[in-house]
């Protein structure tokens, strides 16, 4: 199940102007960058003795392929099961997530370097006439930020790019460029399906919100996103897990695109606090009044019948219920041994609003105009409970994992691809096991795929990872998978001794891969069984980085 999260909000007025915020349908726009890889539950608590939860599905493949199955405590009203507008959730989603304020003595605050300085921000450049301020990957979309004053250009640019532009729509893109504007323009990536299947509602018996999630890990994602909005009469936490906090002092970002696509480290920071309270927990984002909010969408004009089944549907579910409370964790198949309950608490309100800080970890974020400090990448990366980031050689972030583990590459909030450690015993459908369906037994994945000169596959689930000799780490590769490679500092040997929880019902027996050691800067299959940890590295460097010096043979 893949669902959407908000990982940054602005007002729309910020974004666009008023007049076109107004005909977008203001509450409706959903224009605030959200994650596709999420699970969204929404609880509607009372009035009465019962719950009503909103669950949000996505789904790509074929229709026969399609199957769901939601454990639950209870039988359902009968009545109650439908389906919920898809437009309600992601706006909900969109309109209570946390937003980011970049200190206003960090120049990236005012929108751009001043004229004097002779230049833009780095990723800036200029393509034929048209400015490009951002082209990168986000979800299932191929993403371009332009600008230019000659329309000509600006159409010519979008066409070449494989953007489509119709001819009744050069006259307003030659009045928009003639303004200055900027334009955002979108377009699938090969291969992208979006095709999303609407939420489905039912009500139960009772008044403590459940997320029956154990089931969930025979399928899913490591550090999959989970985010559970309640609302009722008063403001809800965990029950049975822990609740854990994000200081703002502690978010890292990117001063040129912190009101991008996830410009912070806000899922990275959530991901390692839930792994260090022991791999189940969740932040509370946001709490308060609903008040505001059910007054936004009532007074958001609903310009298409999608606009007004999503309105209607949040008012009915707002109805009577005063509080709303987001919270969030992010979790791997291994961590998912209890379902998470929720009660009613007695906290304060939380604001979605943080005040990000100039310095974090000792690092100026925005120190000057010309010589812009970026945050490291492992700012941005989650290895998981059993993995530990490292930049390779040129500087990209990749992940060591222990022997337990497996290297998956992942959907990344920010858009593109990234990579984090599985427990490899998590793996419920394997090469030569009997497909039911057919009779027959399943091929190996891993057949003619590479991890590069220091690594093996692994099939988990019948999807390709990545088991790294000890020492090397995992990265993603251009073809969205995995490949292992030198770290630029040395991994410590001691990391390897970590091992991970016993699975409640592990998919497999993993036995350890044979331990590798580094001889003059070459790694080498132990030909005997060592303990985990035992196979110590003997490291020849210069500067911290490892230098190969001829062939190994042992």
């Amino acid at each position: 199940m893949k669902m959407l999260l908000p990982v940054a909000a602005l007002s729309l007025a910020a974004l666009f102007p008023a007049q076109e915020a107004k005909a977008c349908g203001g509450f409706f726009c959903s224009r605030s960058p959200v994650d596709q890889t999420q699970e969204h539950i929404l609880f509607a608590v009372g009035p009465g003795d019962s719950t009503t939860m909103v669950v949000q599905i996505g789904y790509a493949g074929g229709d026969s392929d399609f199957s769901w199955v939601l454990p639950l405590g209870d039988v359902p009203q009968a009545d109650s099961l439908a389906v919920f507008p898809q437009l309600a959730m992601t706006s909900l989603a969109a309109n209570t997530g946390p937003i980011f304020n970049v200190p206003q003595d960090c120049w990236q605050y005012f929108g751009a370097v001043d004229s004097a300085t002779g230049g833009g921000p780095p990723n800036q450049r200029d393509e034929d006439g048209v400015t490009v301020h951002i082209r990168e990957e986000v979800g299932p979309y191929d993403v371009a930020v332009v600008e230019s004053r000659d329309a000509l250009a600006l159409t010519s640019w979008l066409t070449t790019n494989g953007y489509r532009v119709t001819t009744p729509m050069e006259p307003y893109i030659a009045e928009y460029a003639a303004e200055g504007m900027k334009f955002l323009a979108l377009k699938l990536l090969p291969g992208a399906d979006v095709t999303m299947i609407q939420p489905l509602k039912l009500t139960l018996p009772g008044q403590s919100p459940m997320v029956p999630i154990r089931l969930t890990a025979i399928a899913a994602e490591p550090e999959m996103g989970i985010l559970v909005t309640i609302v009722g009469a008063q403001r809800f936490e965990p029950a049975n897990w822990p609740s854990v906090t994000v200081r703002d002092e502690e978010i890292a970002y990117n001063p040129f695109n912190v009101w991008g696509n996830n410009g912070t480290n806000w899922t990275a920071l959530v991901a390692r606090k839930v792994d260090e309270a022991g791999g189940q927990g969740f932040v509370t984002e946001s709490a308060g009044s609903s008040a505001e909010m059910e007054e936004m969408i009532r007074n958001s004009p609903a310009n298409t019948p999608e606009q007004t089944a999503a309105r209607d549907a949040l008012l009915g579910v707002l109805e009577g219920r005063t509080y709303f409370t987001r919270l969030y964790t992010r979790l791997s198949p291994e961590e998912m041994r209890t379902d998470p309950i929720f009660r009613l608490s007695n906290g304060g309100d939380v604001s979605r609003q943080h005040q990000l800080s100039r310095v974090v970890d000792g690092v100026d974020m925005c120190p000057d105009q010309q010589q812009p400090v970026q945050p490291s990448p492992c700012d941005f990366t989650t290895c998981g409970a059993g993995g530990a980031c490292h930049l390779d050689l040129s500087g990209r972030a990749g992940c060591a994992c222990v022997d337990q583990a497996t290297a998956r590459a992942v959907a990344s909030p920010s858009g593109g691809t990234s990579v984090t450690c599985q427990d490899a015993r998590m793996s419920f459908v394997n090469p030569g096991d009997i497909d039911q369906a057919s009779g027959e037994r399943i091929a190996d994945p891993c057949l003619g795929v590479a991890c590069g000169g220091h690594g093996r596959c692994v099939s988990m689930n019948l999807t390709t990872t990545c088991t790294c000799d000890r020492g090397f780490i995992a990265v993603a590769d251009a073809t969205s998978g995995v490949s292992c490679t030198e770290s630029a500092s040395p991994v410590d040997e001691r990391f390897y001794d970590r091992t991970l929880p016993e699975p409640a019902h592990p998919g497999r027996d993993v036995e350890p891969p044979p331990a590798r050691r580094v001889a003059n800067g070459c790694a080498c299959a132990s030909t005997q069984s060592l303990p985990v940890g035992a196979a110590a590295l003997l490291l020849v460097g210069l500067m911290g980085r490892w230098r190969r010096r001829g062939a190994c043979v042992h």
